[in-house]
């Protein structure tokens, strides 16, 4: 499995998310809300790029992204590194 290619952005309305990701595969975005004590949830299923977050969040909140990218059989084939930021 490679990794997968992440940039985070901060907007005035959320987080940019922007993934590479191949014509066939499916990419799904998991985000965790309070570093590593939260969980992951997914919370894009085959998700295209950019995906933008818009979310709301308490000033100082954690926020970590990545994206698991599988085959159109659902085999994971490639993994992003983790993104992170804290809400302002």
């Amino acid at each position: 499995m490679h990794t997968a290619k992440i940039d985070l952005t901060l907007t005035p309305t959320g987080r940019h998310l922007a993934f590479s990701k191949e014509m066939l595969e499916v990419a799904h975005v998991f985000r965790r809300v309070g570093g590593e004590a939260g969980p992951w949830q997914r919370v894009a299923v085959n998700a295209r790029s950019p995906y933008h977050d818009q979310d709301a969040f308490a000033p100082g909140t954690q926020l970590e992204y990545y994206v698991q990218h599988e085959s159109q059989q659902g085999e994971q084939e490639a993994r992003s590194h983790i993104v992170g930021t804290t809400v302002q």
